[in-house]
């Protein structure tokens, strides 16, 4: 007994009502009936291939991209005076003192960060800090710009997002030092295995181009924290115009060991097939 036939027979057993007989309904849309079950077999078995992990490759890391490397060469490093470590709260000026309730516990870099933002103030120290001969400064200030960003980005009370892109537009001579410190702090947390949140500041960026793709292409595959390369595969979607390397990219996360990544390249997908993603281009 065929498939079909034993799958008609056992739907269609003792199924009578009145002087009605399913067995020659259920018989007579047999195809169309085995058809919708092959469907649903298909669908099933892609997202359990999609979403599942039953084969993962682990995460390892590999060398960035060489721009960022190659930058170095065009810095024209300054050499700022000794950072401040903290901050004295009790001793803010006057204009600084009707924002304390927003720098509360910020470093000094992030609140460095802030004045040069919300108070047009003169930022001359921030771009010595982008443009230090140590790493350790440039990746402290990328950092302190990311996470004030990030964290009043959306806050309408506190007026940042605003002076933010004014501030986007007063620093533009300044950007390429600003997407290079941001660049080499998200490769250092890759190779030290530590989640932030730079790709959000570095995504959006004015003037963000290929370059920025590439970087982000790198980290959702190669860097530990799960978190970071669903940032970096979110905006690899929405940045690329190349389809090709999308869609390679989102084939792949179906074997990254995340299920977070793996659920977020589904959806992604289908954001794409229903034209949802945001239109940024």
């Amino acid at each position: 007994m065929g498939f079909g036939n034993a799958l008609t027979s056992a739907l269609s057993y003792k199924f009578k009502i009145g002087n009605i007989d399913l067995k020659v309904i259920i018989f007579k849309y047999k195809k169309s009936f085995l058809a919708i079950c092959a469907l649903i077999i298909l669908i099933a078995g892609f997202y359990i291939d999609a979403v599942a992990g039953i084969i993962t490759k682990p995460i390892s890391y590999a060398a960035p991209p060489p721009f960022v490397e190659q930058y170095k060469e065009l810095i024209q490093y300054s050499e700022p005076e000794m950072i401040i470590q903290t901050v004295d709260m009790s001793e803010l000026g006057r204009d600084l003192s009707e924002h304390k309730k927003w720098i509360e516990g910020f470093s000094y870099e992030e609140v460095l960060v802030y004045k040069s933002i919300m108070l047009s103030e003169s930022p001359s120290e921030l771009w010595q800090l982008f443009t230090h001969p140590e790493l350790d400064q440039r990746i402290k200030i990328a950092s302190a710009l990311a996470a004030v960003n990030i964290k009043y980005t959306h806050n309408e009370e506190s007026g940042f997002s605003e002076k933010r892109n004014q501030f986007w537009l007063d620093s533009i001579a300044h950007m390429p030092d600003i997407r290079n410190a941001l660049s080499e702090a998200l490769i250092e947390s890759a190779r030290s295995g530590e989640y932030n949140r730079i790709p959000y500041t570095l995504a959006w960026l004015p003037e963000q181009g290929a370059e920025t793709v590439e970087l982000f292409l790198w980290a959702a595959r190669h860097h530990p924290d799960h978190n970071v390369r669903r940032s970096c595969m979110y905006y690899v979607t929405i940045l690329s115009k190349d389809k090709k390397m999308v869609e390679t990219l989102l084939t792949d996360a179906k074997r990254d060991p995340s299920y977070g990544m793996r659920t977020l390249a589904l959806n992604l997908r289908y954001r794409q097939l229903v034209g949802t993603l945001p239109n940024v281009h």
